[in-house]
């Protein structure tokens, strides 16, 4: 169940959108969950009977793969959602992290691993596989929170306008949209903890020994108000810190209304933008996320539609069909998101859209990884999911 939100006047006011990807049964709690283990009636969209919907997974992190296996076997078939089969598209090298894979892959009937041949970024041999009339959903592997309308929502919304080459869920953390959802308002006044709380286990949630723990506390109301000095600067402080201020520290609430003084306040709209350098920005959007999601306003993060106008966009959680990907071959970028996202849309004259109601958290990029590990927001997405979402 989903809230679109209009602006009428001074005031926000809301409506059931009357889309076949969205029940019209009263708000249940948390509306970004079912609060059941299946999916059967949180949507009212149904899936052409001759149409495969397929999750491509591009697998190599298996602390982040722990937490999305959660709401991807909440979106199979077998489980009340629409996801017919899911393919790991193993791209890593590590021994124990392939064996890993295997035992995930065991643990459902709608799982596969697939072997891919890389070399660095190319992502290409992954297309290989691509049937006509099926409708891919492609994930990355560090995509931690999604809502159980997104994948619906995505497929629905592709499937109404085929004048769309692309269509991408509405991701937090991406650079362009860490802008939108700025000046959306949905971006809280957040900064580091600068002294390490006495008595607050450090949770390693990217530990390689594969057994992931958590602590438990993922609610931001729990969360004690900043207390640091009001000189502070965030850039001078992160030139000292370039990792943050302890392993596993918390980012917490400031006592204004207003995102001045915050990382926030550096990103821009642009693919490249410090949203997708600076891993200070995206620990300000998780912790914001999870403010929202506590209170039940992810509203704040949706439009109707973003269309991206042959812009560069983010391709973290997007939904393609087969013809559209086998048309585009031979893959002539090494970059699959500048050729999906620009070339294509561009060449067929077929824009790349965001589907503004398919909420989904993203991670980190690369350039982020170091500093978001060195906070406690894996933790959180795990106590969440197994909370709400794991079986």
């Amino acid at each position: 169940m989903i809230v679109c939100w209009h602006f009428l006047g001074p005031q926000w006011r809301h409506r059931i959108p009357t889309s076949p990807a969205y029940s019209e049964s009263p708000l249940p709690k948390y509306w970004s969950v079912s609060g059941k283990s299946s999916l059967e009636g949180v949507t009212d969209f149904k899936k052409l009977a001759n149409l495969s919907v397929v999750a491509l997974v591009f697998y190599g992190r298996p602390p982040t793969v722990s937490l999305l296996d959660c709401y991807l076997k909440r979106n199979l078939v077998e489980n009340g959602g629409i996801l017919d089969q899911v393919i790991w598209l193993a791209r890593t090298k590590k021994e124990e992290d392939l064996e890993w894979l295997d035992a995930l892959v065991d643990t459902s009937p709608s799982y596969t691993r697939h072997n891919l041949t890389f070399e660095d970024k190319d992502y290409r041999s992954a297309y290989d596989i691509i049937q006509n009339g099926t409708m891919y959903v492609k994930i990355d592997d560090d995509i931690v929170f999604f809502e159980d309308t997104t994948i619906p929502s995505l497929v629905s919304t592709r499937l109404q306008h085929p004048e769309y080459f692309i269509v991408s869920a509405n991701i937090m953390n991406q650079p362009s949209l860490s802008w939108v959802h700025q000046h959306l308002g949905a971006i809280k006044p957040y900064l580091p903890e600068i002294e390490p709380p006495l008595g607050l286990p450090y949770i390693d949630s990217n530990s390689s020994n594969y057994n992931f723990t958590t602590s438990g506390n993922w609610r931001a109301s729990e969360l004690p108000v900043w207390d640091g000095p009001y000189t502070f600067n965030y850039t001078d402080y992160f030139l000292q810190h370039p990792n943050g201020p302890n392993p596993g520290h918390r980012w917490l609430p400031l006592e204004t209304f207003n995102t001045d003084g915050t990382p926030i306040m550096d990103t821009a709209y642009d693919a490249f933008s410090q949203g997708l350098w600076q891993w200070q920005i995206a620990a300000q959007e998780h912790y914001s996320f999870f403010d929202n999601l506590e209170k039940n306003e992810l509203y704040k993060y949706k439009v109707h539609m973003w269309d991206y106008n042959y812009a560069r966009m983010g391709i973290q959680f997007v939904a393609m069909m087969g013809e559209d990907i086998n048309l585009s071959k031979p893959i002539e970028e090494e970059d699959d998101e500048y050729y999906f996202s620009e070339v294509m849309p561009y060449t067929t004259r077929r824009h790349g859209i965001v589907d503004g109601r398919a909420m989904a958290a993203h991670y980190s990029f690369e350039p982020q990884r170091e500093g978001i590990g060195s906070t406690d927001i894996l933790d959180r997405y795990r106590a969440y999911a197994r909370e709400n979402i794991c079986f």
